[in-house]
C-alpha cells in the first residue's frame, strides 16, 4: 500500500509548492476601519451679535439760557453782555444838572433801573434809548448827549443802578407813545424792547 501514501505525499508537496509560489495564505478581506474618535476641538459656536454699545454719549449738562435778572426785560446782545432792566417812569421836564432844552422843545426823562447779569460793558454803551412820539417820529437820547439830567444814565454804575434818567428831547406838543431800548451791538438780530407808555 505504498502507492496511496506516495500519492498523498506528492499531493502535499504540490500543494505546498503552489502555496510557496503564490505567496502567503490569502488574508481575509480587510475589516473596515473603526470611525476615528470625535475631535476634541469643539465646533465653533454659531456667531451671535455682540450686545450693541449705545452710541449716545454720557448725559451732559443741558445748555442753559442766560440767567435773567430781577427786572421784567432781559436782553443778551450776543457778544457777552446781558442786562436785565425796566422802564419805571417817564418824567416831563426832569431835573437837569446841566444844559437846557432848545426853544420849542422839552425833555422827557426815561427812568430806568437795571442789573448787569453778565459781561462788563456799561448800559449806556450796550443800548440806544429812543422815544417814539405820537407824531410818528423817533427821538434819540444820543441827540441830547450834551445835557445831563440828575442821576443821568450816562454815569450809571456798570453793575446795577436804580432810577437813572435818560433825557430825550421832543418838540413841544408831541406826546411820547413808546420807549424803545435797542441793543447797540446786537441790532437787528436782537429784537428791540418796546414799551408802550400807556
Amino acid at each position: 500500500m505504498p502507492k496511496p501514501r506516495r500519492t498523498l505525499a506528492a499531493a502535499l508537496v504540490i500543494g505546498a509548492s503552489a502555496i510557496a509560489l503564490t505567496g502567503c495564505f490569502p488574508l481575509p478581506p480587510a475589516l473596515p476601519e473603526a470611525p476615528s474618535a470625535p475631535s476634541s476641538t469643539p465646533a465653533p459656536a454659531p456667531e451671535t451679535s455682540a450686545p450693541e454699545v449705545s452710541e449716545t454719549a454720557a448725559p451732559t449738562e443741558p445748555s442753559q439760557e442766560p440767567a435773567a435778572g430781577d427786572y421784567p426785560y432781559t436782553v443778551d446782545d450776543g457778544l457777552g453782555d446781558t442786562w436785565s432792566f425796566d422802564v419805571t417812569n417817564l418824567i416831563a421836564d426832569p431835573p437837569m444838572q446841566s444844559g437846557e432844552a432848545e426853544p420849542g422843545t422839552f425833555f422827557v426823562g426815561v427812568v430806568i433801573s437795571a442789573e448787569h447779569v453778565e459781561g462788563d460793558v456799561g448800559f449806556r454803551t450796550c443800548f440806544d434809548i429812543f422815544i417814539e412820539g405820537d407824531d410818528g417820529q423817533t427821538y434819540d437820547w444820543r441827540d441830547t448827549i450834551g445835557v445831563t439830567a440828575e442821576n443821568d444814565v450816562y454815569f450809571a454804575d456798570d453793575t446795577s443802578f436804580a432810577d437813572a434818567v435818560a433825557a430825550v428831547q421832543l418838540p413841544e406838543g408831541v406826546e411820547p407813545e413808546r420807549v424803545i431800548i435797542r441793543s447797540a451791538y446786537g441790532h437787528p438780530e436782537v429784537p428791540d424792547t418796546v414799551i408802550d407808555v400807556n
